[in-house]
């Protein structure tokens, strides 16, 4: 949220709600929603790091406002993070826990079945991309939102395909198990 906040300041300076609404311009149609106050909570933190001030403004017949502008610290941060390296997207952790759990625990816990936990990661996945075509609908081509979506829905693609690769590996797992036991008795 931090560098979100400092690329939305770099269009100008703006209060928290302005910048709440320029969010929303360019993520609500992909369903990409933001509490005010976690944009006020980082403001805060911006401004005790350096990387902001703001100046209050009267409000008129409304409350005064706090407008926000990058300092030369804060467009430094934010030119180095957008000069820097993304993060590679990694595998969820939690499935990957999930599955060598299941499947160590499986002699203790006889009604816990690893194909369980793909089987219902996939299925939320399935919903999470029907969710996405309906979003599709009502995001305009070549939008941010419309980005948004499109990337969501190749990860999840990929999270399917990874999901097929994890049960296979299983039943091979199963299967050579099965064999050892055969043998042994």
């Amino acid at each position: 949220m931090k560098h979100l906040v400092l690329g939305l300041l770099a269009a100008g300076p703006a209060h928290g709600y302005e910048l709440r609404r320029r969010y929303d311009e360019l993520f609500a149609d992909a369903g990409g929603e933001v509490n005010i106050g976690q944009i006020y909570v980082t403001l805060s933190r911006l401004e005790r790091d350096g990387l902001v001030v703001h100046t209050t403004e009267s409000g008129g017949d409304r409350r005064d406002r706090k407008v926000y502008r990058l300092t030369e610290p804060g467009t430094a941060a934010l030119h180095e993070w957008l000069a820097g390296p993304s993060d590679p997207p990694l595998v969820k952790p939690d499935v990957l826990l999930r599955l060598v759990a299941a499947r160590l625990a499986a002699p203790l816990l006889p009604d816990v079945d690893p194909r369980t936990v793909i089987t219902d990661h996939r299925q939320r996945c399935l919903e999470a991309l029907r969710e996405l075509d309906r979003q599709a609908g009502r995001t305009a081509a070549g939008s941010v939102s419309g980005l948004l979506v499109q990337a969501t829905a190749l990860h999840l693609q990929a999270e399917l395909r990874w999901l097929e690769a994890c049960q296979q590996q299983l039943a091979q797992i199963e299967l050579k198990t099965s064999w050892k036991g055969d043998g042994d008795e």
